[in-house]
């Protein structure tokens, strides 16, 4: 340690331990006094670089804090626009940052510093293909005049949707990289750093309008059969890094356990503590839990939708389905009266099951959040058994005509063949 910071370091416990009761002091006094030790705090923690030392600020910070809370509201006036209690805050999440890169530098060397400008690096892409997405969504406006037009705009549309998704987890992940897989075990200092992390790159925000961005994608588009699979795959993607990320989230922003709360100076705290008062929040992420189940819903709604009028065009007359159970009972019901009634089949199995279903909506059937692989592997043999029977019935038929055919041409030959008997002479 130098020994302009070691000076820095005894200026700050002198100032901040060897004072006269604020009772005893003017306004003033205790205006200007206070801003010269949050000032020679926020200094120090700046020319820090060794955990002991900022551990020891830690302490300057709580005892600031406890000195100067009776005067928290003249502070509130006297500091406008800022506050006491955001001032401590403030200084908090300084010591925080500074505590967790300390750390991260001692313990990994330089990937710290990798690791932050791949962050910025990122974050800047983020924000490139953003304008590019706003500038797809006015073309996508446009082009439906043309299907032609409107089927690559959809495409580059959602190639740049899933990028986006790719990048902002990718982004995500590199800001957890230095603290392993299970961050509930970090220090309550990195949780505190953490947690600025997220909030000054936005990810929540991010999180949130990628996921708007899909949803508005599904409302302002109408898509084909075959571009549902990858629709879904992309939501069930999306659905599991926010899961992963959101439980990520939750580990650093608990609150301890009541009976390990309490304030700077060891007492617990209670509701009469002023600035260390715990207030309920709802929990992250909410709002983005929510968009998500729209999101579901939406693709969902739309892709049964869809799927019901390839029947209805055809004049196919299956009972109505929304999902993927109904869908199974509906087909076997109908496969069920087919065959009841006798009736042909060729046309619904060849042109809608063969041609529409299978081919354009057959790979999205088979997701397990639909209907499932299985599931659609049974109904496409019971299907495909409708043709199979009149085809086999059709074959002995025609196998038995020739055999008759055969049999007949047989007799005719041996008939045509055999000599005929003729008199015998008279005797002489």
């Amino acid at each position: 340690m130098t020994r302009s910071l070691s000076l820095l370091i005894l200026a700050v416990a002198v100032l901040t331990l060897v004072t006269p009761s604020s009772a005893q002091q003017s306004d003033f006094a205790v205006k200007k006094g206070f801003e010269e030790r949050a000032a020679l705090i926020k200094q120090a923690i700046d020319s820090a670089k060794t955990l002991a030392v900022l551990d020891s600020l830690k302490s300057a910070i709580d005892t600031l804090e406890v000195f100067y809370a009776p005067r928290e509201k003249f502070l509130d006036k006297a500091l406008f626009p800022t506050s006491f209690a955001e001032t401590i805050d403030g200084l908090r999440t300084l010591h925080a940052l500074s505590y967790d890169r300390t750390y991260l530098i001692q313990t990994q060397g330089v990937r710290i510093i990798a690791l932050e400008e791949e962050v910025s690096a990122l974050s800047k892409r983020l924000s490139s293909m953003t304008t590019e997405r706003d500038s797809l969504f006015q073309e996508l406006a446009r082009a439906k005049k043309s299907l032609s037009s409107l089927r690559e705009v959809v495409r580059r549309l959602e190639a740049n949707l899933q990028a986006k998704d790719k990048l902002l987890f990718a982004m995500v992940d590199t800001m957890f990289v230095p603290y392993g897989q299970d961050v509930s075990r970090v220090t309550e200092i990195q949780k505190n750093a953490i947690r600025h992390k997220l909030e000054k790159s936005g990810v929540l925000q991010h999180v949130y309008e990628n996921a708007a961005d899909n949803v508005r994608f599904i409302e302002s588009t109408t898509f084909q059969g075959k571009d549902y699979a990858a629709m879904i795959d992309q939501y069930q993607s999306f659905s599991t890094r926010w899961q992963g990320l959101r439980d990520k989230i939750l580990a650093v922003t608990a609150a301890p356990p009541p009976s390990a709360v309490t304030t700077p100076s060891g007492k617990p705290k209670t509701a009469a503590t002023g600035p260390t008062t715990l207030t309920i929040r709802p929990a992250p992420g909410a709002e983005v839990d929510s968009l998500m189940a729209v999101w579901n819903q939406k693709l969902q709604g739309q892709f049964w939708s869809a799927l019901q009028k390839e029947f209805t065009d055809k004049k196919v007359p299956v009972q109505a389905f929304a999902d993927g159970k109904s869908f199974s009972e509906s087909i076997r019901s109908y496969v069920q009266m087919l065959k009841a009634s006798g009736e042909d089949a060729s046309s619904f199995v060849e042109e809608v099951w063969k041609e529409r279903v299978d081919k354009e909506w057959g790979a999205a059937l088979s997701k397990d959040v639909m209907l499932g692989k299985t599931e659609y592997q049974s109904l496409d043999q019971m299907v495909g058994g409708l043709s199979q029977k009149k085809f086999d019935m059709r074959f002995i038929l025609y196998s038995l005509a020739v055999v008759a055919l055969a049999v007949a041409i047989w007799w005719f030959f041996i008939r045509k063949r055999s000599p005929t008997p003729q008199a015998q002479a008279p005797r002489a």
